[in-house]
């Protein structure tokens, strides 16, 4: 970080424009700014600047600075502290999160590669809402070009966010347009956010700077030494300082003159200049302090020097003295990186690899936390040797849930250690591909799990591979292969009872994913019976009954199976079994109309699924936005859309999330936004095993976006289709229960009344065996549009009320209207209108109110004045 001493010097305009922005959040409306330079142009002293601002007018003033090799969320979490001992239970949360235990072995649970988990990254959101929430807040993030990619998707969601709360972020980074946070500034939204770029200083900005260090106005001599910093105001305090330590500078009649007719030397020359004159001790503990990096405490130099604290506390006091070195909360940092960067690079190869070395050792010797550990091992090279393996295969777990690439990254090194007839390489294998698996690289983990059955020692973890591998295949959405890995386990000569059982039980979900309904519930059935006691195991048996139960008849005895699911899977070691039953649960509540239990249930669970993360809560938004849907809380709905769109994004559940919107765009008459979503939802491709169940949705919207463009043909024979012939695996009874009575309409007015009894007949079988309230609507609907009559419409509209489900209720009384009209009953018709549009008008659903008038108008109805419709 730059000096500010001097630094402000030609930055009057840039200080101006932050000062401007902290006062603005101050007043509640939150800002975002980049300020973009070289190295040493100044950027850290207008972040600087900024923050004395936001300190004086009040604001929580919070900062801090990425460093090259950082680990998942280390920027934003020493900007946030999140990464000290976290005091309250919402830090104790989110280091928890974070960390990512429940997420161990979790297919994809992360966000690929770049470990940007979405549990993580909803965390820190909430974290920084919970600190808006009490006080403006100000966040200053240095040297954003070496952030880490979970970091820089906190910073992408707050600049997304930051015009909704009292918040101002203002990051800094180097010019470089492939680093991410380059390409994130540059493809944001003109105009939501300021962009500072600093440019040299000009020649007056230099001579003033000159002027106020070296006592005068640059002299011939200075002058020209000053022209090869071109215009970098470090360079220039760099050289002013290098030249009076020297003694270099005389000033004669206001003119400073240098002494020595030079060349402008490097800055990392100016910088050695500059360390030359410490002690060795100084300057070696400088060196270690390079090595270690972020996150450096003094703490961990004394254990790395191998010296008690209080010698180190003088050394660091002594660096402080020469204002290279600082402290900042608990950390040690250096006054530019570029110094940091100067000592690390002067180290010989050999030299800084033994460093690291050292720097692993006395932090995993001292419990660092082990991602700490393993940039160092990564950074050292092959010297580790049994170090490396030794440690690794201790802290492996822990490493996997915290950061599985680095876990990959070292057991490639570890395994080119280990001998081929070594006994530790199956489970070091093991670890490789539940890291993988957790990454969303499912396909090599199957690989791995499938090379590490073949090595020395693998028969202690075949099980666990074994279910590695199949777990793999079914979140990549194919249930086929999974189902293939789990038959051939079941069948496989010396496998335990218990495995077995697990197996049969794992193989009835992919049985149902497949749409093989009766054969998953035998096979689920047979499973239940072997378990005995096993929770787990009967958690998913009793699942995959209740599921296809739902599909086929859904009713009580089927929302029984899930309420004993979901208590067996409390049993369960994987919280990712106990929020998936959670969230099944919830989304039988929402089929059955008890609306209050699927609420309770989805506020147990949300935040379950935050801290799960993976699927989960795109899924969890996913769910809470058909159930406001359903009941007629369409901007609800609309904001848990919002809300899931971004995990939804990377967890295959945009098309589902976009759907949704698309539904209430066409229906609120709002054609461009349903055209954007509909075009976002066949850019997605996804492939998840749970979105699958959700393919309805947009099959629905297209079909309603059909009719709104006045093609009914169009959405007639999408619908008929996937009635007869399902989507995809899954068969069609499921998707299009509540697609029925729309199924008829449309039938009836394309001539098609055989259809129509079709659909009607399987209605009434579905409404008799779950009596459900929209289930007997449907039926009610289906048989009064198809018989003509206004009494079992009224009926329908009747149980869509107790259900509730106004759009359905008011589209009952549109169709009971428009037959007491044509019967010559003109004042029911219109009380009926009146109450149908009512509906609409609360529901914002403008495109049916003025279908339905239409359909009205055309008999001679018309709304009465009484109930004329206030203007939106």
């Amino acid at each position: 970080m730059e000096s500010r001493v001097g630094g402000l010097l030609g930055r009057e305009a840039e200080t101006a424009a932050v000062r401007r922005l902290v006062e603005a959040a101050v007043a509640g409306a939150g800002k975002s700014a980049f300020v973009i330079g070289e190295a040493g142009l100044g950027k850290t002293s207008v972040l600087e600047e900024g923050m004395a601002t936001a300190q004086r007018l009040g604001m929580r003033t919070l900062s801090g600075a990425a460093q090259e090799r950082q680990l998942p969320f280390a920027a934003i979490a020493s900007c946030l502290r999140a990464d000290e001992t976290p005091t309250g239970a919402l830090r104790s949360r989110v280091a928890h999160i974070v960390q990512g235990h429940e997420r161990f072995g979790m297919p994809a649970a992360m966000g690929g590669e770049s470990e940007a988990d979405f549990a993580g990254v909803e965390a820190l959101l909430a974290l920084v809402e919970d600190l808006c929430a009490h006080e403006p807040v100000a966040l200053f993030l240095d040297d954003l070009q070496w952030a880490d990619p979970a970091s820089l998707e906190v910073v992408r969601r707050l600049m997304r966010a930051v015009h909704q709360l009292p918040l101002l972020l203002v990051g800094a980074y180097r010019p470089d347009h492939l680093c991410g946070v380059d390409l994130l500034v540059r493809g944001a939204t003109l105009g939501r956010h300021t962009v500072l770029e600093l440019a040299p200083l000009s020649p007056d900005a230099v001579s003033a700077l000159l002027a106020e260090r070296c006592g005068g106005a640059p002299g011939p001599r200075l002058w020209t030494m000053a022209q090869g910093a071109v215009g970098n105001p470090m360079y220039l305090l760099e050289l002013a300082a290098a030249l009076l330590r020297e003694k270099a500078i005389e000033v004669q009649d206001g003119v400073a003159e240098s002494l020595a007719d030079l060349p402008t030397p490097s800055l990392n020359a100016l910088i050695t200049h500059r360390l030359r004159s410490l002690r060795d001790d100084v300057l070696q503990a400088l060196r270690v302090a390079a090595v270690l990096g972020a996150g450096c405490t003094v703490t961990d130099l004394a254990a790395v020097l191998d010296r008690p604290a209080h010698d180190v506390l003088g050394i660091v006091a002594e660096a402080a003295g020469a204002d290279i070195l600082r402290e900042v909360g608990n950390h040690l940092v250096f006054r530019h990186d570029l110094v940091r960067q100067a000592l690390y690079e002067a180290l010989p190869g050999p030299t800084r690899a033994m460093l690291h070395l050292r720097a692993a050792q006395a932090l995993a010797a001292a419990g660092a936390a082990p991602e700490r550990v393993a940039g160092h091992l990564l950074a050292q090279g092959p010297e580790a040797g049994a170090f490396l393996t030794s440690w690794l295969m201790r802290s492996a777990t822990a490493l996997t849930s915290r950061a599985p690439a680095m876990l990959l990254q070292l057991s490639d090194s570890a395994l080119a250690l280990l001998g081929p007839d070594d006994p530790l390489r199956g489970d070091l294998q093991r670890h490789r591909a539940l890291a993988q698996l957790s990454l969303g690289a499912l396909a090599d983990a199957e690989e791995t799990a499938r090379r590490a059955l073949l090595e020395p020692g693998a028969a202690e973890w075949e099980w666990a591979l074994r279910r590695i591998v199949a777990q793999a295949a079914f979140s990549r959405g194919r249930p086929d292969l999974a189902l293939a890995e789990a038959q051939a386990v079941c069948g496989s000569e010396g496998v335990p009872p218990t495995e077995a059982t697990r197996f049969r039980a794992f193989s009835a979900g992919c049985l149902f994913a497949l749409g093989k309904l009766p054969e998953a519930a035998a096979v689920a059935e047979a499973a239940r019976r072997a378990a005995c006691d096993d929770g787990p195991t009967l958690a998913v048996a009793l699942h995959v009954l209740s599921a296809t139960q739902f599909v086929e008849a859904p009713g009580t005895e089927a929302l029984e199976l899930a309420l004993q699911a979901a208590r067996f899977a409390a049993r369960s070691y994987d919280p990712a079994q106990r929020v998936w039953l959670q969230l099944s649960l919830a989304n039988s509540y929402t089929e059955l109309d008890r609306g209050q239990d699927a609420q309770r249930t989805l506020a147990a669970i949300h935040e379950a699924t935050e801290r799960t993360g993976g699927v989960f809560p795109p899924w969890y938004h996913l769910s809470s936005a058909l159930l406001a849907f359903h009941t007629g809380r369409w901007d609800d709905a609309l904001t848990e859309v919002e809300s899931g769109l971004d995990p939804g994004e990377h967890f295959s559940m945009t098309r589902a999330l976009r759907s949704v919107a698309a539904l209430i765009a066409v229906h609120r008459g709002q054609r461009a936004a349903a055209a954007d979503h509909l075009t976002a939802v066949a850019a997605a491709s996804d492939t998840g095993t749970v979105a699958r169940f959700y393919e309805y949705l947009p099959l629905c919207a297209r079909a309603l976006t059909d009719e709104a463009h006045g093609e009914s043909e169009h959405a007639y024979s999408r619908l008929a289709h996937a009635f007869d012939h399902g989507i995809g695996h899954l068969p069609s009874r499921r998707i299009l229960g509540n697609l029925a009575p729309d199924l008829v309409r449309l039938a009836l007015s394309h001539g098609d009344t055989t259809a129509a009894q079709r659909y009607t007949a399987a209605a009434r079988a579905r409404g008799d065996h779950s009596a459900g309230p929209h289930h007997l609507g449907d039926a009610s609907r289906c048989q009064g549009l198809l018989d003509q009559d206004p009494d079992l419409l009224l009926e329908a509209a009747r149980c869509y009320q107790e259900a509730p489900r106004p759009l359905y209720e008011a589209h009952a009384l549109t169709d009971a209207a428009e037959l007491l009209a044509g019967r010559r009953n003109p004042e029911q018709a219109r009380a009926l209108l009146d109450q149908a549009l009512d509906i609409y008008t609360r529901l914002g659903a403008d495109w049916d109110a003025a279908r339905a008038t239409s359909r009205l108008r055309a008999i001679g109805v018309h709304r009465g004045v009484r109930g004329a419709r206030s203007g939106r």
